[in-house]
């Protein structure tokens, strides 16, 4: 089994399981401007940010309202409407962060969510110290499946991309690091029907992630 030399973390559905609160949200926002997102699959939102899904919501809906109005007053209901994580964080992770620290792996997190809430989560989740970088998705053009975040995020780490590994749970994420050559593994979706298939691999839980690593230092 291939020794690893850095381990790279999506955020939301990873460490801390904040996706169905944000497709309510989303969707509580823009039904008070009579937009529905009913018709389009909900694994379409999973692991995007707002950037990748008007045109969608646009097809779907007739509107006066355009991105920027609907963009400038989705950032102002989000702070009317934050989300408590504190409930939410992966109790695995903080084990799964020190284990990896501890057997020298380089630690990465790319997601797709602004800085501030990157922060935030990881404030809460006290994660901090344990990442060498933090990249928002928001720091480029276009988001996952777009596999820059992660290519970005091996060049800051200095790890060749087959020589990274990433933790993910979206179809959008899993393409984007499969597209950036590297090695992934799927948190296994029980809630959105989300197709996992191009992974590599699959765990039911974070904590697998220590027990495949070890396996892996013990063949190696």
């Amino acid at each position: 089994m291939q020794r690893f030399e850095a381990i790279i973390f999506d955020l939301d559905g990873v460490l801390v399981d904040s996706e169905e609160f944000y497709y309510q949200r989303r969707k509580a926002f823009l039904k008070n401007y009579n937009l529905s997102i009913e018709q389009i699959p909900i694994q379409f939102f999973i692991g995007a940010d707002m950037r990748s899904l008007w045109k969608t919501i646009f097809e779907v809906n007739d509107t006066i309202y355009d991105e920027a109005f609907l963009t400038e007053h989705y950032l102002k209901y989000k702070e009317e409407h934050p989300i408590d994580y504190s409930n939410l964080i992966e109790p695995d992770a903080k084990k799964v962060l020190q284990y990896l620290k501890r057997n020298g792996y380089k630690i990465g997190l790319a997601s797709s969510s602004t800085t501030a809430v990157i922060q935030e989560v990881l404030k809460e989740g006290q994660f901090t110290s344990y990442f060498d970088i933090v990249v928002s998705g928001t720091q480029f053009e276009k988001s996952k499946p777009n596999p820059e975040i992660y290519e970005y995020t091996a060049s800051k780490l200095e790890v060749k991309p087959e020589n990274c590994l990433v933790i993910e749970d979206s179809e959008k994420g899993i393409r984007a690091a499969y597209d950036a050559k590297m090695s992934v593994w799927a948190l296994k979706d029980l809630h959105f029907g989300m197709d996992q298939r191009l992974a590599d691999d699959s765990i039911a839980t974070l904590s697998e992630v220590c027990k495949k690593l070890q396996l892996s230092e013990e063949v190696g």
